[in-house]
């Protein structure tokens, strides 16, 4: 048989070895991509301003920070030493809000034995449960485990859905500026908030559920951005103070989507995130 010539054969050696070559560097990359920083960073954002809303609640409604159980057996999440401070008008309006001030010092350690200081102050319209009521949650010189929280959460209150359910349009833009100069993530989201548990029983907020749908988009403390939309609404028990379930899909810049899973409603810190058909568990704060 006639042999190719010895330049033809280099070329289609080169050419198949080139092609192998491609094909592994997909393959492993497909294989190796377990980078789940973008999903830990948009649940420790949404996991600090939820907590900004459900501190500047409990302010709100009792005006006692003191007092602020999940349920008659378990602990305070903060203590008397958050010093709440109302400022308050007889003719409220969105020209003359109410002002409710939550200072916690220069140090105040709660029984989650979370340290927080510095001022939450929260301005409110109206009544919480009044459609049309704009609540604006702005942390000031507002630390958590040194972890500073600053921007803003803007509530509205959007009357009740075709469930009689109280339903809210959620904007936050925010950054948290991590510990030991760890650097800075940046967040911002638009939600809707429904109110679907705990709305008919005042003053019990063990029971109060929220679910949660829309968007979100961030930055990474290297810079890599990341954009989210919820697929199966986020609920947000009060008793877990965290995401119990629900999912959503993130697309970082230069990467594949992956789906981030809360699971079925167990309460813990944990999700999963599935990358290219693999599935990572991963814990956030």
């Amino acid at each position: 048989m006639k042999k190719a010539p010895f330049s033809f054969r280099i070329f289609a050696f080169a050419a198949t070895t080139l092609l192998l070559t491609f094909v592994a560097s997909c393959r492993k990359d497909k294989e190796t991509d377990s980078d789940t920083s973008a999903s830990k960073n948009e649940s420790v954002a949404e996991r600090y301003f939820n907590e900004l809303n459900d501190i500047s609640d409990q302010a709100v409604k009792t005006g006692d920070l003191s007092t602020f159980k999940l349920s008659a057996s378990e602990a305070i999440l903060l203590s008397n030493c958050a010093v709440i401070t109302f400022d308050t008008s007889s003719s409220v309006s969105a020209s003359n809000p109410d002002t409710i001030s939550i200072d916690f010092g220069t140090g105040c350690v709660g029984n989650d034995l979370k340290t927080r200081s510095g001022k939450i102050i929260v301005s409110t319209t109206g009544r919480y449960r009044d459609a049309g009521t704009v609540i604006t949650i702005t942390p000031l010189n507002y630390f958590v485990n040194n972890n500073q929280i600053l921007g803003s959460r803007v509530v509205t209150n959007l009357g009740n859905n075709a469930s009689n359910q109280p339903t809210f349009s959620v904007n936050v833009n925010g950054s948290i500026v991590l510990a030991n100069s760890g650097g800075t993530i940046t967040w911002t989201a638009s939600r809707t908030r429904t109110w679907t548990e705990g709305y008919n029983t005042p003053g019990i907020f063990a029971d109060d559920v929220y679910s949660v749908v829309g968007s979100s988009s961030g930055t990474k403390v290297n810079g890599e951005t990341w954009t989210t939309q919820i697929t199966s609404a986020l609920v947000h028990k009060f008793a877990c103070r965290q995401i119990v379930s629900g999912s959503f899909t993130i697309t970082p810049s230069n990467r594949p989507q992956r789906t981030v899973d809360f699971g079925t409603g167990d309460c813990d810190n944990t999700a999963t995130v599935t990358i290219n058909g693999n599935t990572y568990t991963f814990t956030f704060l």
